[in-house]
């Protein structure tokens, strides 16, 4: 599952215009970065997220903090672009 997840994301894009540079810190303080394409949706940061296997948790949402944003369920096909999360973003991991 977590292998199927990284390969569905494909190659890292190169840094650009239409192009996303996204923190993603965990609750262990452990930080992760990449860069995805301004239309990646909300779901592939979970796919992301999902394919490092840093978490043991099932349950977990990934949350901005200025403003506090949740990024559940209802915004998993909006893309990067649409959630104002272009052109970085740094976003938190709140386990359930």
């Amino acid at each position: 599952m977590r292998q199927e997840k990284a390969l569905s994301l494909g190659s890292e894009p190169e840094k650009g215009p239409n192009v996303t540079q996204v923190l993603v810190r965990f609750p262990s303080g452990e930080r992760k970065d990449r860069r995805f394409h301004s239309t990646a949706t909300i779901q592939s940061l979970y796919d992301y997220v999902d394919s490092l296997g840093c978490l043991d948790a099932e349950s977990y949402s990934l949350v901005s903090n200025f403003p506090r944003v949740v990024y559940g369920p209802e915004k998993l096909s909006l893309s990067l672009k649409e959630a104002g999360l272009h052109p970085q973003a740094s976003l938190f991991v709140e386990l359930h």
